[in-house]
């Protein structure tokens, strides 16, 4: 099965960045310093000649002040279908990874006070 290519969610993605290098202080050559891609690389991507990668989402968004969820979203449309990406959207926002960070958190406070109590005794022993 070939995989799934959105053309149309590519030039969206070019129209975004453009957008944004425009209102920005960034130029073309700066972008590409920052993604470490050429200069025609980026004027593929603005253009929608090329699919944008998901990996430079965040590197792409800090540099040029976009909302880094609204450009991962775009980005993923390149890649998949709408309905899958709104799926994968909605399962994240539902996600509740700070209780998640926070159980894991304490988990491994808990693990590291044991493993000082093991030490600890070891030390006595010798």
């Amino acid at each position: 099965m070939a995989p799934y290519r959105n053309p149309h969610a590519s030039l969206r993605v070019g129209q975004i960045l453009e957008a944004h290098l425009a209102k920005s202080e960034v130029s073309h050559s700066d972008l590409a310093q920052r993604l470490r891609v050429s200069n025609t690389k980026i004027i593929y991507f603005v253009t929608g000649r090329h699919y944008f990668p998901l990996e430079f989402a965040k590197p792409t968004a800090k540099a040029l002040g976009i909302d880094w969820g609204e450009l991962t979203y775009s980005i993923l449309l390149q890649f998949f279908p709408k309905p899958d990406v709104d799926a994968v959207w909605e399962a994240i926002a539902a996600h509740p990874f700070q209780h998640q960070e926070t159980i894991e958190s304490s988990e491994n406070d808990g693990r590291q006070e044991k493993q000082h109590k093991k030490r600890k005794k070891r030390r006595k022993s010798r």
